[in-house]
This record gives C-alpha cells, structure tokens and sequence, in this order.
C-alpha cells in the first residue's frame, strides 16, 4: 500500500461514519431490500452500531434460558452465562463507543455465547480457544494485520498479551492443550485466549479486521469491491450481507468464505455446507449468532 493512500486516525473514523451511513440510507431507500417500517430495520441484527444514534450501546438483560440451541436445548450454564453479563458485557459496552471499533456489543456477546456458551477455557478440536475461540492461526492474521497504519492503534495492546508456545505449536490438539490446563502448565495469565477479558477484546478486534476485509479495498481488507461487485451489483453492502460474511468468516476464515462468493455470488450462503465436508455447522453457527444477536439488541 502507497503512503498517499492512508489516512490519520481523524479521517478514517470519518470515512467509516460516511460509509455506514451511506449504507443504512441505501437499505433503507431501496425497495428490495427495506424493511416495511424504519422500526423492523432497527430489528435487523447489526454488526457495527449505527452512527445516527446518540444512545449508549446496550445488551439486553436475558435470563440464560433465553438462549437455544438449533435443536431447542439450553445453550447456557446459568453460572458460565451470569458470569459473561457480569464481567464482560459491561466491557464490551464501555468498548463499542471507542469510534475505532464501533462494533454492536450485542454481537460480540452472541458470538461468545455461541462459541463457548461462556466458558473461558474452552477447546474445541481445531483447536480453538478460550471464551471467544480464536485460533492461533488467527492471532497471528491480526499480528500482522495490526501493523497497518489504519490499525497501529491496537498494536501495542495486541503485541502484549501472553501467549504460551505450547498451545500454538502446529501439532497440538485439544487433547494435549486439556491436559495442560489440567497441569497448570497453561493458565489465563501464560496464554490471553484463556484470559476472559483478553479474550473478548481479542474477539472485538478480530471484527473490527474482518469487517474491514470485506469493505476496503486495500491490506488489511482488499476484498471489498469484489464482495460487492459479487453480491449487490458494486452497490454498498447491506447491514445483512456484512452480518453473513463477518459471521461465517469469523467460524471458517475469510478465506473460505471468499472463495464461495467467488463461486455462488449472491447465493453463497446456501453453500455453507461445503465450508464443512457436507455437515451443517456453519450454517447453523450464523442462523445462531443471527438468533442471538437479534435477542440481545436493547430496543
């Protein structure tokens, strides 16, 4: 990326102010997409907070049976969920009125709840980790996305959680990182994914970068004009395009996910099965987060 190019801090927070408010009067103008009342396109689960609103960013105040799974199970421990709205949700409020960020703390708290129903050491086989089940694969995109000049702001934070090698070699699995936490070989204070706090901030800048991978056209993003190009005719994307493709990228990777927009367009998400060797996991993931999301939005 050239240097005229890039923009001080001031100028990118006004160009992501214009560009989603370009998008919501575009949705909202636009015949085949709005909803029939301003109030059911308030009701569509968002990802980044609308700039038109004045209000603090809030979460809905649920009890843990509110949360299902696909099949109509309990999602949640009630101690897991009670801890996640008393030391994380008031975080991840405080956090969404950073301009920088701007991201709905309602859809980071579905996703936390979707990938780990609240437990912060969770592992699951990929092996993903903590309350928000960050690979290492994708800290090390953000390390290295956090070194644009859009994004430097997050690099000293980023570059200061403690990460334990053992976790992030190549052949560890579930099993063995289990068996270090077991140990006390791995604790929250060697390894940041297993600390909460860390963790969902983590989860909030990984957002951040995946939504500006499908908006901008240059590194860290890039795939912007060919998202939109691809999935509304080189008009801005709306607010339910951005959920789907940040959402089935932040369970598969962006890249899988851009080679099925390539593939199917504006049909992609209909494919989501061949992100999971014909299983149906992602596309219950986004139908989940999607469920969530929607619950957890203070109207």
């Amino acid at each position: 990326m050239t240097s005229n190019a890039r923009f001080d801090t001031h100028d990118t927070v006004v160009m992501r102010r214009f560009f989603r408010a370009a998008l919501t009067a575009f949705a909202l103008a636009s015949p085949s997409i709005a909803s029939p009342s301003i109030a059911a396109q308030v009701r569509e689960p968002r990802i980044s907070l609308d700039s038109a609103t004045s209000s603090a960013p809030h979460v809905a105040d649920l009890p843990a049976s509110a949360f299902r799974n696909a099949n109509g199970s309990p999602r949640l421990r009630d101690d897991q969920y009670a801890f996640v709205r008393r030391r994380i949700v008031p975080l991840l409020e405080k956090w969404s009125r950073d301009d920088r960020l701007a991201i709905a703390p309602a859809y980071i708290t579905a996703l936390i709840l979707k990938e780990s129903g609240g437990d912060s050491l969770a592992v699951s086989y990929a092996p993903a980790l903590g309350l928000a089940q960050l690979t290492a694969n994708a800290d090390s995109d953000m390390r290295l996305m956090v070194t644009e000049y859009h994004f430097q702001w997050m690099a000293p934070e980023v570059n200061r959680w403690p990460r334990a090698a053992a976790v992030r070699s190549p052949t560890a699995t579930a099993a063995a990182i289990h068996s270090l936490l077991a140990r006390g070989a791995v604790t929250s204070r060697t390894e940041f994914l297993f600390a909460p706090e860390s963790s969902a901030r983590a989860a909030l800048f990984w957002v951040r970068l995946l939504e500006n991978k499908w908006t901008t056209a240059f590194w860290p993003g890039g795939d912007g004009p060919a998202a939109r190009a691809k999935l509304n005719g080189g008009r801005p994307l709306t607010q339910h395009q951005m959920f789907d493709l940040v959402t089935v990228s932040y369970n598969r990777g962006y890249i899988e996910v851009k080679a099925l927009v390539d593939r199917y367009g504006a049909d992609w998400v209909s494919h989501l099965s061949e992100l999971t060797g014909g299983q149906a996991e992602a596309a219950d993931y986004l139908e989940r987060v999607r469920a969530y999301t929607t619950l957890l939005q203070a109207h």
